[in-house]
């Protein structure tokens, strides 16, 4: 990827002293410290649980549902290859759950499998455990509570077990909620946006465009280029489909463009429930990424838009950074970026002119001058703009991707953070990123780690106090008793009234290639929307 297009994730080496604040726990009031209660034994991937019955979605009531818009199982694409998926679910509630996986087969929507789900479980199911067709397809999970749901994609060989090891390359996202499939169809003017498609320097861009309603979605894909200077009459390429009942439409767009060197945004309108996202594929260097649309109202009248870029590097340790900032409005967009090193105080700030309908990209080492840095930034802008941060580590071959939201979270899951244990092969780590939303007021995010038979591993949550609009980290393997080679699920919660946005970076220097992805910490509300009304 050209240097205007580069990208970053966690290094083993860094760590962040936080405060801490004592916390209510069992009725009981002690002072959260790095030395937490011995873990539960790691507990084994569980089988699936068949159901008795298969009843369709309109049967059930007080669910929820999470959308995958593809999955894939065996699929070789862009020149990479075969890619097999693995679905992580987390239960977020203190019930019992049961849950339906819904697949693609033949134009309809069948129920495959259905998991039993205690207060606080976790699972990972393969693709093929779950039915997924030959090559792939998108997936729905139904729930009777609720849920966070992430997928890992690897190529070549199909993963038994959650870690990166012995794959080539590794990408993922997170699941969609129906707020963020609602939000793509609130007024005549909604759509999914993605702020970079690209066909340069070796990189190439399929879009994955999937139906869930039940009834057939007519689409339309329009294609806009960088620094396009003519809003609405500036586009690309125009394509238009209807897509069927529990289909997929997938876009090459180095064959749609005709060209490689193409950099642009695309909007995605519909007329039903459709997901998309965005696989970024570099054969020569073995890296991929996703990225997951975002739904928003491209003519949303003039307001406070805020939205939360929770980790960024300059020179950290070989990762960087960049933000692709597409505007989804008929009118410029007034954008400012506020950059906080980690637990602190805003360091610096910049304000950028987007055009209608055009996009901008900013390099972190560009506008912060700090080597080493590692933070976060807060955009605000005075219409709907949304952004991706795109992070490399070129030594590594580590290639990863990740939506700024401004959803705010409260109650938010992680359904998979991990520990590696060198000794025996597994390398994977996680790193937590928790941006505050509210500008004003310093914010307490507790953290709550759950073994995979879903028993509390920390004897407290961890308290985590985040300066007004800051962030601040946490290193999985630095909190002393999480033992090396753990598996778990990841709780965020928070009182703020502002909420919080969060992503969790899962890294692997062992595997051949790319092995990082991140995933967003996502509850109820969705992440992957900007509210029709200003903010």
């Amino acid at each position: 990827m050209a240097r205007q297009q580069e990208i970053s994730l966690i290094d083993a080496r860094f760590s962040v002293n936080r405060p801490r604040v004592p916390l209510r726990h069992t009725g009981r009031h002690r002072t959260v410290s790095t030395a937490v209660t011995r873990l539960c034994l790691l507990a084994v991937l569980l089988g699936l649980v068949p159901l008795l019955a298969s009843p369709t979605m309109a049967q059930q009531s007080s669910t929820q549902i999470s959308y995958l818009p593809w999955v894939s199982n065996g699929e070789t694409i862009g020149g990479q290859g075969p890619w097999y998926g693995l679905v992580s679910v987390q239960n977020r509630s203190d019930d019992f759950c049961s849950l339906q996986v819904f697949v693609a087969q033949n134009g309809r929507w069948i129920s495959t499998a259905g998991l039993s789900l205690t207060d606080g479980e976790s699972r990972s199911i393969s693709a093929s455990g779950m039915s997924v067709p030959s090559m792939g397809g998108p997936v729905r999970l139904q729930a009777s509570c609720e849920i966070a749901v992430s997928l890992k994609q690897y190529t070549p060989n199909a993963r038994p077990t959650p870690w990166s090891d012995g794959a080539q390359v590794v990408t993922g996202y997170t699941g969609l909620s129906d707020a963020d499939l609602e939000a793509a169809q609130a007024t005549e003017q909604s759509a999914w946006f993605l702020p970079i498609v690209q066909t340069n320097s070796g990189w190439n861009t399929f879009l994955r465009i999937s139906n869930f309603a039940e009834t057939s979605s007519n689409v339309t894909v329009e294609i806009f280029p960088n620094s396009n200077p003519r809003g609405a009459d500036g586009v690309a390429l125009t394509m238009q489909r209807q897509v069927g009942v529990a289909d997929s439409w997938t876009i090459d767009m180095l064959s749609s463009v005709g060209y490689g060197g193409f950099i642009g945004f695309a909007r995605i309108t519909t007329d039903g429930d459709i997901g998309v996202i965005a696989q970024r594929v570099k054969p020569a260097t073995r890296m991929a990424i996703t990225n997951v649309a975002i739904a928003a109202d491209g003519a949303a009248g003039e307001g406070s838009y805020r939205a939360a870029a929770p980790l960024l590097f300059n020179a950290y340790n070989g990762w960087n950074t960049g933000i692709t900032l597409a505007n989804t409005s008929l009118q410029p967009a007034v954008v400012t970026l506020q950059y906080f090193p980690s637990d602190g105080a805003m360091l610096r700030q910049e304000s950028i002119v987007i055009a209608a309908l055009s996009m901008q990209y900013i390099y972190t080492p560009g506008t912060v001058d700090q080597t080493g840095f590692v933070g976060s930034a807060t955009i605000i802008s005075n219409v709907p703009v949304v952004a991706a941060v795109d992070e490399v580590k070129y030594e590594t071959a580590e290639a990863l991707s990740y939506m700024a939201s401004g959803a705010p979270q409260h109650i938010a899951g992680i359904p998979i953070v991990f520990r590696e244990s060198p000794a025996n092969g597994l390398h994977d780590n996680s790193g937590i990123s928790i941006v505050n939303l509210d500008p004003l007021n310093d914010q307490i995010v507790q953290l709550r780690l759950r073994d995979r038979s879903g028993n509390e591993l920390l004897d407290l949550p961890i308290a985590i106090r985040i300066p007004p609009g800051g962030s601040s980290f946490i290193y999985l393997p630095f909190i002393d008793e999480f033992p090396a080679g753990t598996v778990a699920s990841a709780i965020l919660e928070s009182s703020s009234a502002a909420g919080f946005a969060a992503i969790s970076n899962d890294i692997n220097y062992a595997a051949a290639g790319d092995g990082s992805v991140v995933f967003s910490a996502s509850g109820n509300g969705g992440v992957f929307h900007i509210k029709a009304e200003a903010q």
